[in-house]
């Protein structure tokens, strides 16, 4: 506001000044009746004042412009805001487009999700089913094994009678050619057992490979427990950790029966676990993974894994930073955003942050967070850039890591 008046106070200085003299000019040539440029007295009066008036505005304008980037920018630049302007109006309408894009692509998964939904119904129905044929293909089984052990009982009965006959005179060789029949129809009918036999277990085994819940490996929950806790203390969080992860497994797999224990570990294992919190110290991860692939319709095979829970980064703390040049930038925008985010994750689990066992990750993006990055760094301009991962809050080995992705073009602070 002191530099308005200041600037306004000049300019009315100046223009007072201008006036004054050209008023004494004009006066002056009145008086003595010059001629300028060959006109009369009267006329060259008049041309002064329009001079003065010009310089006026010219010295008002010249001020302005020296004192006042904005009166540049409206003289010399409103053809460059006019671009500017046109080109933001583009890229809004690409913005707008892309939205709707996005809108119609959402609309098409949730169509996808509902179809996959009535599919796994479908195929939860279909489970039920195959697990009725595994209850009768098991008893077809368990009658199958007694009538070939009941053969093989009849063939050792023959094959003791057939050495008796051998023993004999050649008087016996007819009954000895009957017995030699029997046996090989015997044998027969045992190949023909042991097939049905193999038939049956590889039937059971494309039963039982079915749809799979959880990967051996996966994390099914954790939780951060305090070690320097009484025993019953721990074994109480143990047990609400084991509980909680059993009634969401049973609620997944749409058991209704509130007492249904689908999950299973052995005591000695809790045990030892409860024994080794109870003798360390200091802040503690437990995590809760399959032990091996968990199959839909067998019961939750898992164990405990313990870690120490220590603080990795604190809150604003730089994660990871990197400079990249202008030709790697253009047209390559998502790239880079990508390779960038792979090596945060590298020097996160190289930190000890605990990644994914499945997909060695230790945190993610949203798609808003992705997208306003690439726009970002889309908009830096045509220099290099220097993109950097900022915690948000403070991180420990439990993860996930949550950070912030700073774009700034290379040389400012």
């Amino acid at each position: 506001m002191e530099y308005g008046w200041i600037m306004l106070l000049i300019l009315a200085v100046m223009g007072g000044v201008i006036a004054y003299l050209g008023d004494k000019i004009g006066s002056r040539v009145g008086k003595r009746k010059i001629k300028l440029f060959g006109m009369r007295p009267k006329y060259s009066s008049i041309l002064i004042t329009i001079i003065t008036g010009v310089s006026i505005a010219a010295v008002t304008l010249g001020v302005m412009s020296v004192l006042s980037k904005n009166v540049r920018i409206a003289l010399f630049g409103m053809h460059q805001l006019q671009l500017q302007k046109a080109e933001l109006e583009q890229q809004r309408d690409r913005l707008l487009e892309q939205a709707r894009a996005l809108g119609l692509e959402m609309e098409e998964k949730n169509n996808l999700l509902a179809a996959n939904e009535n599919l796994l119904r479908h195929q939860e129905q279909q489970l039920a089913d195959a697990n009725d044929r595994i209850r009768v293909t098991q008893l077809d089984l368990q009658q199958t094994q007694a009538a070939r052990d009941d053969v093989s009982r009849q063939l050792t009965i023959v094959q003791v009678a057939r050495d008796e006959m051998m023993a004999r005179n050649n008087q016996l060789n007819t009954e000895n050619k009957e017995l030699e029949a029997t046996q090989a129809r015997m044998n027969h009918t045992i190949g023909l057992l042991d097939e049905r036999i193999k038939l049956l277990n590889d039937k059971m085994t494309d039963i039982r490979e079915g749809q799979v819940l959880f990967r051996v490996g996966e994390v099914l929950a954790s939780k951060v427990i305090d070690a320097n806790a009484d025993e019953s203390q721990i074994r109480s969080s143990l047990g609400e950790m084991l509980a909680q992860t059993n009634t969401r497994i049973r609620e997944h797999l749409g058991i209704t029966n509130e007492n249904a224990v689908v999950l299973y570990i052995s005591q000695d294992e809790i045990d030892q676990t409860v024994q080794a919190l109870h003798a360390a110290k200091g802040s503690k991860l437990i995590r809760l993974t399959a032990a091996g692939n968990i199959i839909l319709g067998e019961p939750a095979l898992v164990h405990l894994e313990t870690f120490d829970n220590q603080l990795i980064y604190h809150k604003n703390e730089i994660v990871h930073e990197e400079h990249f040049q202008a030709s790697e930038v253009n047209g390559s925008a998502e790239y880079i955003v990508f390779r960038f985010l792979h090596e945060v994750n590298q020097q996160a689990v190289k930190k000890g942050i605990l990644p994914d066992p499945l997909t060695g990750n230790v945190g993610s993006l949203t798609a808003t967070e992705m997208f306003d990055t690439i726009q970002r760094i889309k908009s830096s301009g045509d220099g290099d850039i220097i993109l950097r991962a900022v915690a948000r809050t403070d991180i420990y080995t439990a993860g996930p890591l949550d950070i912030d992705i700073a774009v700034r073009s290379y040389g400012t602070p």
